[in-house]
């Protein structure tokens, strides 16, 4: 398990008052990151809560069963597919339906079932399906904005698998630019950092790591190509680790093998300073939007360059490398102590390159706490 399994419990029980507020009789979900915080892992087919009674994961046989009772505290209830030599020896059961017999068992009526709505029709579909009972269908209930807000404060406990993300992906790229030399490409550098992660203990990293050389830094999501790297290059390294299913996620830009000067210094120090505007605006209780309008009033000093900043400041991090909240001018809320976000100003110029300071931090009372701290801010590598 990626955490306590007391914690686990006080995450079912939050959900359960929220059931119980909208009249939920079950909340069925599929793998993925909602599974993974409630439960403990992903492998599993269907996730089952009921606003009363045990919780319990659904499972193919040979497909998940066995890395889910490993990774659960949760019951797994398994059910086996028969194919035969015929096709009319085919049975494929729905986990669904294999589920609400079992809670039907228990007493439960199912009128109104909590789904993932953004799962898709084809999931969707599926628990429809296996729900009905007679010609009649329960009434489906969006769960998508509950565990929104259920994940977007962060335990100590998450903040740690965070932070010791952030270590692990920090020493990779370390040991990764150590060895940087000219002609490298991005894709050799970019799987050498990837590589280090695995080595250092991580699950792989947050997302595909971005490495981008000279004009490849103006693509915000770059992805790696065969170009090589050339002395006086603007370089770019974007990327994070996944540690027990916790990100993190960081970028700092750089000039190889040379000092920054003129435009490329005045642009470097301009989105850094940014950032640091940016953080020093992150605390418990400000407007969400309040962080990025501080980003961008320092690039308003600097000629146009407001006019290049065409993204949010940042997002949330946690099982998902992008999660709510969504720091960006028109944002609704406040920030909260425990979430965790990044702040990452960038500006892109077509023909030039582009350049992202990036951290992630841990909003507090007084201000933030920043987990990527140690990754250096030179503007030199090399």
């Amino acid at each position: 398990m990626d955490v306590d399994a007391r914690e686990y419990e006080d995450r079912i029980s939050r959900l359960r008052s929220w059931m119980e507020e909208k009249r939920v009789d079950v909340a069925m979900m599929g793998p993925g990151s909602n599974m993974r915080y409630l439960s403990g892992t992903e492998n599993a087919g269907l996730l089952v809560v009921p606003v009363e009674g045990e919780p319990f994961l659904m499972a193919q046989y040979a497909f998940g069963d066995e890395l889910a009772r490993q990774e659960s505290f949760l019951e797994v209830v398994v059910v086996r597919p028969r194919y035969g030599t015929s096709p009319k020896d085919v049975v494929k059961p729905n986990l669904a339906a294999e589920a609400a017999k079992r809670l039907r068992e228990t007493g439960l009526r199912i009128r109104r079932v909590a789904v993932e709505k953004d799962k898709g029709q084809d999931h969707l579909s599926k628990i429809r399906k296996g729900l009905r009972r007679g010609g009649r269908r329960p009434t489906l209930v969006d769960i998508g904005g509950a565990m929104r807000e259920l994940r977007a404060v962060k335990s100590e406990a998450e903040v740690e698998l965070i932070r010791r993300s952030s270590e692990i992906a920090i020493e990779a790229f370390e040991r990764a630019v150590a060895d940087l030399r000219e002609g490298q490409t991005e894709a050799h550098v970019a799987n050498r950092l990837e590589f280090e992660m695995r080595e250092l203990g991580a699950e792989g990293p947050s997302f595909p790591s971005i490495v981008a050389f000279g004009e490849h830094t103006f693509n915000a999501h770059h992805v790696p190509t065969q170009k090589r790297l050339e002395k006086g290059q603007l370089v770019l390294f974007d990327f994070g680790a996944r540690y027990k299913g916790y990100c993190s996620d960081m970028t700092r830009t750089f000039v190889f093998g040379a000092e920054p000067r003129g435009k490329v210094r005045e642009r470097l120090e301009a989105v850094l300073k940014a950032q640091e505007a940016g953080k020093a605006a992150v605390r418990d209780g400000v407007p969400i939007m309040e962080p990025d309008l501080e980003a961008r009033k320092v690039l308003e000093g600097y000629g146009d360059l407001l006019d290049y900043f065409v993204h949010s400041l940042g997002h949330g991090v946690g099982l998902d490398i992008h999660e709510y909240p969504r720091l960006i001018v028109g944002a609704d809320g406040n920030l909260k102590s425990g979430m965790v976000v990044t702040v990452e100003p960038g500006v892109y110029i077509k023909g030039w390159g582009g350049v992202r300071f990036e951290d992630t931090v841990v909003v507090r009372g007084e201000g933030v706490e920043i987990l990527t701290d140690r990754l250096t801010r030179e503007f030199r590598l090399g």
